[in-house]
């Protein structure tokens, strides 16, 4: 992945907005530092996905061209995109599957218990482990 440079300023309220000089069409802000950074990862990760090159955003610049961009109280942090949000932000489509009931019962179990997951994640998952054990899918 390629690391994109972001641009960290506090603003009036004290939230931190973030801005990417390479993705203008981004503009996030978080409650602290932490927060800001973890925006704007997700932001990033999903222009990449959704936007298009070119117009969305462009290839990174490096940090001395963001640095020279930047106000002398902007702070400049690396930010790389997160395979994993990226996939969240590519397109899905709906369908109807049958299920015998109590693997519904037990999936339905499992996603209760573990945090982090719908049936769809738990279904696609499963999908892409059974779709692995093949060669050329």
């Amino acid at each position: 992945m390629k690391t994109y440079f972001a641009i960290f300023n506090q603003l009036e309220n004290g939230d931190w907005g973030v801005r990417f000089p390479d993705a203008p069409s981004i503009h996030t802000s978080g409650k602290d530092l932490d927060e800001a950074l973890e925006m704007g990862v997700d932001a990033l990760s999903g222009i990449l996905v959704v936007g298009r090159k070119g117009r969305e955003y462009s290839a990174p610049s490096s940090f001395a061209e963001v640095k020279g961009e930047a106000k002398s109280n902007d702070l400049v942090f690396p930010v790389v995109p997160i395979r994993e949000i990226m996939e969240e932000y590519k397109p899905k489509k709906r369908i109807n599957v049958m299920v015998a009931t109590g693997l519904l019962d037990r999936v339905n179990a499992v996603v209760k218990e573990t945090s982090g997951i719908d049936r769809s994640q738990l279904f696609c998952r499963a999908a892409e482990k059974y779709l692995a054990e093949f060669s050329g899918f």
